[in-house]
């Protein structure tokens, strides 16, 4: 019996001419599909290289360009994972450098071998380098021991095979995602039947990519898109009508704005901002529609996260103001309709606010789960 084939690219993303780099590239490039094979031999690993020689072998690259080249070629190609490979310093985000990252949700890496050693010390840490991104592609968190261990500098790096349990992990979630594509069963699909399957395909890995994500940190990342919340519900607060406004509606009708204006601003941003396209391809596709699913709902409980942020700070602020004076306002104590009102226009601000972010660092704080 044929084993199921696992398929992790290669891409040379700049235009490399050194040949001690390139042939270390390739031996590493072997040296991981060993190690691969070695932990995980029921499945039949291959290794394809591919180029894109579009940027200079020299200075600083946005990680998020690269990311979204290693998709595009992933889908392309039909490979499973993709790593994408530089000698460029790469421009971290919250680091004072980066050795490269990983987007589960996009289900590629980004490897940058600037700040690695020569010689076959280098073969070793791509390799190493390799594998642990690879794992987190592979839903594995970190370990105090094997490839999965932090990586603090380079010196640390050293190739190995994944131990017993993370290869379990490994296999069962290989099973799931990647040995039948859901394409695959039929060629009859509409949009809204072949991402409910997609999602119902494993839920609970969705999910878990989702809260790896850490949506509820978007409020602390994306100024624009927060002050465009908080300006708003500065206004609100010391405006009389609309503390009149929110103190007159049913609170089924506030909760029901709030979930309209939770999903507007959701649905505004992530098309405003290009999240959905990724790649050319125009077939059915579900890694593709995988990760518009896990982006759409990472962004959704980002929004949700600023809702609870600003209905928390309204709160506080309707207990900060005088009661006599919301009384006249309100016409009695509305503070809990007020704040979530308030929280609900603040998202749909939020969401307009948010188109004016650099669409980079959006896509930075929902692409990338691992920088190191």
């Amino acid at each position: 019996m044929a084993r199921p084939e696992v398929v992790v690219g290669w891409l040379l993303g700049a235009d490399l001419r050194d040949p001690e780099l390139l042939a270390a590239y390739e031996l590493a490039r072997e040296r991981v599909r060993e190690l691969l094979s070695e932990a995980l031999p029921e499945f039949e690993w291959k290794s394809p290289y591919a180029e894109r020689r579009v940027h200079l072998p020299r200075g600083g690259l946005d990680p998020v360009g690269l990311l979204e080249m290693g998709v595009d070629e992933k889908l392309h190609r039909r490979w499973d994972f993709a790593i994408v490979i530089v000698p460029n310093e790469l421009i971290p985000r919250h680091r004072p450098y980066a050795l490269g990252l990983s987007s589960e949700a996009l289900e590629v890496a980004v490897l940058s071998t600037s700040r690695l050693s020569t010689g076959e010390r280098l073969v070793e840490e791509i390799a190493a380098l390799a594998l642990h991104f690879l794992g987190h592609l592979f839903g594995l968190e970190h370990a105090e021991v094997g490839p999965m261990r932090p990586v603090l500098e380079p010196k640390d790096l050293a190739p190995e095979p994944y131990r017993p349990t993370e290869a379990a992990r490994v296999r069962a979630y290989l099973e799931r995602v990647v040995v039948t594509r859901l394409e695959e069963e039929t060629e009859r699909w509409n949009a809204v039947s072949f991402y409910l399957q997609t999602l119902l395909q494993d839920p609970g890995s969705v999910f878990r990519q989702v809260l790896e994500h850490a949506p509820w940190r978007l409020p602390l990342y994306l100024g624009r898109f927060t002050a465009a919340a908080a300006v708003s519900t500065v206004y609100l607060v010391i405006t009389s009508d609309a503390w009149a406004l929110a103190a007159s509606l049913p609170p089924a009708g506030i909760l029901g704005f709030t979930l309209v204006a939770l999903f507007f601003s959701t649905f505004f941003l992530f098309h405003g901002q290009d999240l959905g396209r990724l790649g050319h391809e125009r077939t059915w596709r579900e890694q593709l529609a995988r990760t518009r699913i896990v982006l759409f709902l990472t962004l959704g409980l980002g929004m949700f996260s600023l809702w609870a942020l600003v209905f928390a700070l309204t709160l506080a602020a309707g207990a900060a103001l005088p009661r006599a004076l919301i009384l006249q306002w309100a016409g009695g104590d509305a503070t809990l309709a007020f704040a979530g009102f308030a929280a609900a226009l603040g998202v749909v601000a939020a969401a307009m606010g948010g188109n004016l972010e650099e669409e980079a660092e959006i896509k930075a704080e929902l692409f990338i789960d691992e920088e190191t």
